[in-house]
């Protein structure tokens, strides 16, 4: 039997958006939320609610809770198959959504008292496995994904361990005013639960450039990149570089905490493309020169 696989998960860790949509042929799902962040003591209860809409053809969906870790330094991730903690309790049942109805869908955490100070990465997902309606052979079958993930960090005082190491923030040590380049930002976190990077990069002390608030899980590394208004962008300056010597300065602390962590990198301009420029002009006069004396000796 055939298989088409249409798998749509909302795998982004930097930002909170109001809801995660997909569409497939007549296939239109949506989960709010798409991301769920929770610090939770062991012995307490924390409950969600998630509202499915459907806004397609008629569907059956049936959950299931897995983890998930990174999968690069760029904040993609990977599912497994390692179920999630039984503590996550849930109903596994299959259930059908019509079209343009409205499900609310109940999760609960509830971490036994000797539950480890840890991080756990959750994805929650809906499945669906249908005959397929977007082809015309009767064989194949179309399998539907819709997910939402889960960070929680478990925590006795509620108030976990938070800790950052630069790995790298880098610049080109030469470079020209007419070639744009990018800052390198890669931070660890080297703590025992997820945070946000909250800060910047100075330049010269007079341009200044946002780093974007993209989650960093714990025992791992992420590149960061920049915000322009809330478009994440490349940490590329804007402004026009100053010829001469660039002092460049990252600093940022991890979500609302005091502690600010710096980083330094220097990068020298000059402009080599007008130079070039210049050189190749000096020599086409000075040939020409040449050329034109040597005519009138001959």
């Amino acid at each position: 039997m055939k298989y088409i696989v249409f798998t749509f998960f909302f795998f982004s860790l930097f930002f909170v958006f109001d809801q995660k949509t997909i569409a497939q042929g007549n296939i239109s799902l949506s989960i709010t939320p798409p991301l769920l962040e929770v610090t939770i003591q062991p012995g307490k209860e924390v409950k969600q609610t998630y509202a499915l809409t459907n806004n397609g053809s008629d569907i059956i969906l049936k959950p299931k809770l897995i983890y998930f870790i990174p999968s690069d330094i760029m904040g993609n991730v990977t599912t497994t198959d390692i179920p999630a903690p039984d503590w996550i309790r849930y109903n596994p049942d299959q259930f059908t959504i019509k079209n343009q109805e409205q499900k609310i869908f109940n999760i609960s955490l509830s971490p036994p008292e000797t539950t480890p100070e840890t991080d756990h990465f959750i994805t929650l997902i809906f499945e669906s496995q249908e005959p397929n309606s977007i082809t015309d052979d009767n064989l194949s079958l179309y399998k539907t994904e819709i997910g939402s993930n889960i960070l929680v960090t478990i925590s006795k005082d509620g108030n976990p361990k938070k800790s950052a190491e630069v790995v790298k923030f880098k610049a080109p040590l030469v470079s020209d005013p007419l070639i744009p380049f990018s800052f390198e930002v890669l931070i660890m976190n080297n703590g025992n639960s997820f945070w946000k990077p909250n800060g910047k990069i100075i330049i010269n002390d007079e341009e200044m450039l946002k780093l974007a608030p993209q989650n960093i899980l714990s025992g791992y590394s992420r590149s960061i990149n920049c915000l322009d208004g809330e478009s994440l962008v490349d940490c590329t300056p804007k402004q026009k570089l100053i010829i001469g010597k660039m002092i460049t300065k990252l600093e940022f602390s991890i979500d609302d905490e005091a502690k600010i962590y710096k980083s330094e990198t220097t990068t020298y301009v000059f402009p080599f493309i007008y130079a070039i420029i210049i050189l190749l002009l000096l020599t086409l006069i000075r040939y020409k020169v040449i050329f034109k004396v040597w005519r009138r000796r001959n």
